[in-house]
């Protein structure tokens, strides 16, 4: 009877044996661009109220260095999660190799988002008043410099009475005006209602980068 029964049990050990071999290697995880990574637009409707939170993303990415099927783990408002998935879906990432070959792969990130409650000046409101074309003039020039622009921003966020600055070309002073006084803005808030305030903004030319003006601000 034991002998019957021995080579049943030394069977069972190694089929559980060959299970184990056959386990999923972990997923790979994927990595982002630097040279093509795009920022979440902080939604409007929670700037404008002062609105901080976060949001959580998971995406599947493809051997191609493409998101897809980004899925909203955590939000803590809806906005915010459709901002990070926008960003996530907008980038590029770095494929993941198993060998030569490029595999899929996730990858997954927080976004905050961040500001004061308690802000008691204008914010420039960057989804509604995209940043300025370099002069097409100013670029065959060569020309550069900086440009300081005060304005008054009233309840509605419009702009009023504004004012350039700074030792700059004037095609650069003028653009610059045009584009701060033509901007949308969040008004100041006072104990929880929009109020008047005084906005100051900067632009900081670079003609060696006429399309894409990280110095302004």
């Amino acid at each position: 009877m034991i002998r019957q029964i021995f080579p049943l049990l030394l069977g069972s050990l190694m089929l559980t044996g060959t299970a184990c071999a056959e386990d999923e290697p972990p997923a790979l995880t994927a990595m982002q661009d630097p040279h093509h990574t795009v920022s979440a637009t902080y939604p409007p409707a929670e700037q404008e109220n002062r609105h901080s939170g976060t949001a959580t993303v998971h995406c599947a990415i493809t051997p191609t260095g493409a998101a897809k099927d980004c899925q909203i783990l955590f939000a803590s408002a809806p906005d915010f999660g459709l901002a990070a998935q926008e960003a996530a879906l907008e980038s590029r990432f770095l494929p993941q190799y198993v060998g030569t070959e490029p595999q899929e792969a996730f990858w997954e990130h927080t976004y905050t988002f961040k500001t004061d409650a308690e802000l008691s000046h204008p914010i420039l409101d960057r989804t509604h008043s995209h940043p300025p074309r370099y002069p097409e003039f100013a670029a065959i020039q060569g020309l550069s410099g900086d440009v300081t622009v005060e304005c008054d921003i009233d309840a509605v966020g419009a702009a009023h009475n504004c004012t350039a600055s700074g030792n700059s070309p004037d095609l650069l002073k003028t653009t610059t005006l045009a584009y701060f006084s033509l901007a949308r803005y969040f008004p100041a808030m006072e104990n929880g209602k929009p109020v008047s305030g005084h906005y100051r903004g900067h632009a900081n030319w670079d003609v060696v980068h006429p399309e894409d003006q990280q110095g302004f601000h």
